[in-house]
Order: structure tokens, then sequence, then C-alpha cells
């Protein structure tokens, strides 16, 4: 009778451990969900809003790493952009021109992005959406017809 007593008044680590870990581990993941759904709506909504898809007749054409001199947002400071980027074109004839005259390709990004300044590139929200724009209808105006469709910025460095 002694030993019924003990027992009962006496917690069982043994169980009472587990439960909590249990409770804490579903929290953790529960409150990592909320927090992961919370906060990425807005990112995912903007992301969707400027995907791409591309089929099968288009391709993607990479052009080599430019370094630009910017224009100088005070007189004392010069300022330079380093830029990869890549262009969508709609099938296999125009890329084989496109690769052929590449040299018009950089001639239009330079002149395009030699004229902005830091700020104009990383000012707001829309800038580097400006820029590809930009990028797109410089290039089709040197080639004389529309031949990128999009224009890609794979990597953007500004010292």
């Amino acid at each position: 009778m002694a030993k019924e007593e003990s027992n009962k008044k006496g917690i069982n680590w043994l169980v009472l451990i587990p439960v909590i870990l249990i409770f804490v581990v579903g929290g953790s993941i529960g409150g990592a969900y909320v927090a992961a759904k919370l906060f990425n709506s807005p990112t995912s909504e903007a992301a969707a809003k400027h995907s791409v898809t591309i089929s099968k007749k288009q391709k993607i054409v990479a052009v080599k790493k430019f370094l630009i001199n910017l224009s100088p947002d005070n007189a004392n400071e010069q300022q330079y952009v380093q830029l990869s980027l890549s262009v969508l074109v709609a099938n296999e004839d125009d890329s084989s021109k496109l690769t052929k005259n590449i040299a018009l390709v950089r001639d239009s990004v330079i002149n395009v992005v030699h004229q902005k300044k830091a700020s104009d590139i990383l000012g707001a929200a829309d800038s580097i959406p400006k820029l590809k724009n930009d990028l797109k209808d410089a290039i089709n105006r040197a080639y004389g017809e529309k031949i990128v469709q999009q224009v890609f910025i794979t990597d953007l460095v500004i010292q």
C-alpha cells in the first residue's frame, strides 16, 4: 500500500519529457510554417508577376561580362558597373544572328548603361525591370527588328 501511494505522488518524468518534446518540436514546425506563409507571400507574387515561360523553340543567348563607367552622381566620384546578361530570342535563326553580330548587342548595352547613374539602377523597386526594358529596346533598335524578346540580368555589381 505504501508503494502505491509513493508511485501516485511522484511525477512520471519518463512520460512527461517526451510529451514536452513533442509539443516543442510541433510548435516549432508549425511556427516556421506560419512564418514562411506570412513573410513569403508578397515575394512569391512579385516573382510570379515577373516570371517568363520559355518555349522549346526559344533560345537564351549569354553575353560576355561588361565593365562600364557610370555617369557620376557627384563630380568627384566615378562609379563602375559589372554586368552579365543573357537575352531570350524567338528561335535558333535569331540566336545565330545575335551571336554573329554580338558587337551590336555589346554596343547597345554600353550606350544604355553608360548614361545611367548608380542611383538610377538601384534607386527604386522598378529600376531593374526598367533597365532590362531599356536594354531590350536598344538592342532591337540596333538590329532594326524585334529580335530580343527578354533580357535577363545574371550578374550586377556596382562599385
